[in-house]
């Protein structure tokens, strides 16, 4: 036979009925041989049945014809709080992160103006045809240095002279 620090656990669930078949048929026989299990159980008996009589009677004091209609408006009442709320926190949100905020709109800014540089398409000269705007590079010889021309879009000209190897004579 089992011990009752075994059994006591489960009585509670052997009294809701919630206990497995298999465990239920050991509590069961231990409950009937042992007279504290057995008054334990009974008073968890006593016990659910007062809560439940309890429950009921005030259940039966309560007027549900409106509890519709009260909860709508405490429904109501709590979005409005949340709005207000929400609200406020915006404001607070905005002013303690207004430059971090306002620099990101501006690189932002920034970023879809180089966008749109980059991706622009090539000017027309006046007779409409598409000016290249594709860097140019052409390997120049300096004399006593190589180096080399990149003529960028826009005009803008760039040279390298090699410092690296001279040119023999």
């Amino acid at each position: 036979m089992r011990r009752c620090e075994e059994v006591v656990p489960l009585l509670g669930p052997l009294h809701d009925g919630a206990l497995a078949d298999d465990d239920r048929a050991w509590v069961e026989e231990h409950a009937c041989g042992c007279a504290s299990c057995r008054d334990r159980l009974a008073l968890i008996a006593a016990l659910s049945l007062a809560v439940r009589e309890s429950v009921v009677a005030r259940a039966r004091g309560l007027d549900l014809k409106r509890l519709p209609d009260r909860v709508m408006a405490r429904v109501r009442e709590e979005r409005s709080r949340a709005a207000q709320r929400a609200a406020v926190w915006g404001r607070e949100m905005w002013w303690a992160h207004r430059r971090a905020l306002a620099a990101a709109g501006g690189l932002a800014v920034a970023a879809c103006m180089a966008l749109a540089v980059l991706f622009f398409p090539g000017r027309t000269d006046d007779a409409g045809l598409i000016v290249d705007n594709s860097p140019q590079i052409e390997e120049v010889d300096f004399g006593t240095r190589n180096g080399a021309v990149l003529q960028l879009p826009r005009q803008t000209t760039v040279i390298w002279i090699s410092d690296d190897r001279a040119v023999p004579q």
